[in-house]
């Protein structure tokens, strides 16, 4: 994915939003009471994050609508609760201010940071 693509919200095209401000977006559409956001570009990936506010499960769906890749925390042990379709696996989540670090930088250049674990394929269920 180059670098050079430009993310909006899944279905507005009004504004494109660098790193920095799609990591504020996630904060305020928290503080909004919306738990998930879904950014895409003009290659057709889209880019969702659902978080209960202490913990974000981050998806990258290809082009195709297929599931590309995921955040995982390799360390996370139990299960969290809040999320729209109920409760995850702490392994299939991150943290939310990690996941607003790996959404910026991904925006931003094009790729995941290197701190981040990323798994391809599906996420495993709901606890």
């Amino acid at each position: 994915m180059s670098h050079t693509s430009r993310w909006h919200l899944q279905g507005s095209a009004d504004h494109s939003y660098s790193g920095e401000e799609a990591r504020q977006l996630l904060r305020h559409r928290w503080d909004w009471a919306t738990q998930e956001t879904r950014f895409e570009n003009e290659a057709g990936h889209i880019l969702t994050v659902v978080t209960n506010g202490q913990r974000a499960r981050v998806v990258l769906l290809n082009e195709n609508g297929d599931l590309g890749e995921h955040l995982i925390d390799p360390r996370g042990t139990g299960s969290s609760g809040g999320y729209p379709l109920g409760i995850h696996a702490d392994r299939e989540t991150v943290t939310f201010e990690a996941a607003g670090h790996a959404v910026a930088h991904l925006i931003t250049h094009g790729v995941w940071p290197p701190e981040v674990t990323v798994e391809r394929g599906r996420p495993r269920g709901h606890s």
